[in-house]
This record gives C-alpha cells, sequence and structure tokens, in this order.
C-alpha cells in the first residue's frame, strides 16, 4: 500500500489515482470499517472526503483524527457535496470561547 490514501467517492477518486494516490472507495456505510482497517502501517496520510468524515461515528473521528501515524485529513471532494468543517469555529469551541 502507498504511503497515502484516499478514501472518498469515485470521481475524486480518479483524480487522486492520476496523482499517483492510492484510493479506496467505500461502499455506503462500510466507511467506518474500511478506516478501521486501513489506517495502519505503512500508511503515513490518510485523505478522507468531508462526505466520508461526516458518516463515521462521533468517537471514531476523534480517534482518528487524534492520531499521530497515520495523519488524516478531511478534503473536499469534486462536487462538493458537503461542506468541509469550519476550523476556526472548532478551534474556538474547544477553548471556549465566543465566536
Amino acid at each position: 500500500m502507498s504511503a497515502i490514501l484516499f478514501v472518498g467517492d469515485a470521481i475524486s477518486a480518479t483524480g487522486w489515482r492520476l496523482a499517483g494516490v492510492q484510493t479506496r472507495v467505500p461502499d455506503p456505510g462500510q466507511e467506518a470499517e474500511w478506516l478501521t482497517r486501513l489506517c495502519a502501517p505503512p500508511t503515513q496520510l490518510v485523505l478522507l472526503t468531508a462526505a466520508v468524515a461526516q458518516t463515521l461515528p462521533a468517537p471514531l473521528q476523534q480517534r482518528l483524527f487524534a492520531l499521530a501515524s497515520p495523519l488524516v485529513l478531511v478534503v473536499p471532494d469534486v462536487q462538493e457535496r458537503v461542506a468541509m468543517p469550519d476550523l476556526a469555529d472548532g478551534v474556538r469551541r474547544q477553548l471556549g470561547v465566543g465566536s
């Protein structure tokens, strides 16, 4: 397996594959199972579309995003069907600072 792995929809995966990235397109409802299995060495970076990230249970999201290795990042899909998380808002909430 490649050091970089993309998990998302088929159209976005095509672009990542052309860039030389290993891709996976899980069936709906299988995203959590796939990610639990795929986030293992030698993978160093896992890229998830916002749509895939949204399907994951909160405890799994927290565990994946807390990993030092592999680094797990959320990226937009080509069709931008699901909005990206607002990072600034998330940081403010974590710090308890009003917006």
